[in-house]
C-alpha cells in the first residue's frame, strides 16, 4: 500500500468548484467512519475482509464503482492487530497489510488482507479498528491529467472536508451508530446466496449484541428495527436478509452524507 505525504497546512473554502466528465475522472475520496470497537475480518478462500462505513467527500466527482481500489490517506489512524492461538495479540504494519476497495458506491468499502499475511505473523485472526479521521484516496486510473485528483484536491478533501464530516457524520450517535451495527451483521451473512434458518434468527446476538454496547441507544434501537424488518420481508422472495440490511444501511448513510453535502456547499 501507498500512501500520499502533503503540507500540513491548508487554507481554503469548503465548498468545491470541480468540474470534470464522471466517466472519465477519479473517483470520490472516502471517509471511513471511526470504529466504535475493533472489528474482526472474516477470513474465506484466501482473504480475510470486512465492511466499513463509509461517505463521499467530493459530491462532484464520481461514485466508486465496485472493486475500485483506494489507499489510506493517513494511516497512522488504523490499527491492525493480530491475535495467536493462545490469544496474545501482535501489531501488524498497516501499510504493508491493507487493501481497501469500493464496495457498495460511496457508503461501504471492503477492507482486506491476504490469509497469507496471517500465515507469516503466526496468528490464527485479525481485527481493524479505525480512528478519527481516516480518508481514502482513490488509486488513479485516469489518462487525462486535468481529470485526476491534483495534490491540492487531496489537502483539501483530507484535511477541510474531512473535518466537516467528523463534526456531521463520525459524531452522529443515532444513523452512523445504527450503521455500524448493520455493517457487522452484514459481514456475518454469506455474500452469496440465503442465510439458514439458525443464522439469520441468531444475527442480532451473534453480530448485533457485541458492538452494541458501545454505541448509543438510539443507534443499537434503529438497528434492531431495521434487522426486525428485513428479517420479516426476506422470509420469501428473492432478496436476501444480506441484501436488505445493506439497503438500509446505505440509506442512512445517504441521509448523513446529504447532511454533509450541504454543509459543503453552505460553508457550515
Amino acid at each position: 500500500m501507498r500512501f500520499l505525504v502533503v503540507a500540513a497546512a491548508f487554507s481554503a473554502p469548503l465548498a468545491l468548484t470541480i468540474s470534470v466528465n464522471p466517466a472519465a475522472a477519479d473517483p470520490q475520496m472516502l471517509a471511513v467512519i471511526e470504529t466504535a470497537s475493533a472489528v474482526p475480518l472474516r477470513c474465506y478462500n484466501g482473504e480475510c475482509a470486512a465492511e466499513l462505513t463509509s461517505i463521499c467527500l467530493q459530491e462532484q466527482r464520481a461514485t466508486p464503482t465496485p472493486g475500485y481500489r483506494y489507499y489510506a490517506h493517513n494511516p497512522g489512524t488504523i490499527r491492525l492487530t493480530g491475535i495467536r492461538r493462545d490469544g496474545s495479540r501482535v501489531a501488524l504494519l498497516v501499510e504493508k497489510a491493507l487493501e481497501f476497495s469500493a464496495a457498495r458506491g460511496y457508503s461501504a468499502v471492503r477492507v482486506s488482507v491476504a490469509e497469507e499475511v496471517l500465515r507469516r505473523h503466526d496468528v490464527a485472526a485479525v481485527e481493524i479498528s479505525v480512528g478519527a479521521g481516516l480518508t481514502l484516496v482513490p488509486e488513479k486510473k485516469s489518462s487525462d491529467e486535468s481529470h485526476r485528483l491534483t495534490e491540492g484536491d487531496i489537502e483539501l478533501g483530507a484535511g477541510p472536508l474531512r473535518q466537516t464530516a467528523t463534526a456531521i457524520v463520525d459524531r452522529d450517535t443515532d444513523k452512523a451508530h445504527a450503521s455500524q451495527v448493520l455493517a457487522r451483521m452484514i459481514d456475518d451473512l454469506p455474500r452469496r446466496g440465503r442465510a439458514s434458518l439458525d443464522v439469520r434468527t441468531g444475527l442480532w446476538s451473534a453480530a448485533g449484541v457485541a458492538v452494541a454496547a458501545r454505541l448509543s441507544k438510539r443507534g443499537v434501537h434503529r438497528a434492531k428495527s431495521a434487522y426486525n424488518g428485513c428479517y420479516r420481508q426476506t422470509r420469501v422472495g428473492d432478496v436476501t436478509l444480506r441484501q436488505c440490511l445493506a439497503r438500509t444501511h446505505d440509506s442512512f448513510i445517504q441521509d448523513l452524507n446529504e447532511d454533509y453535502w450541504e454543509a459543503v456547499k453552505t460553508g457550515t
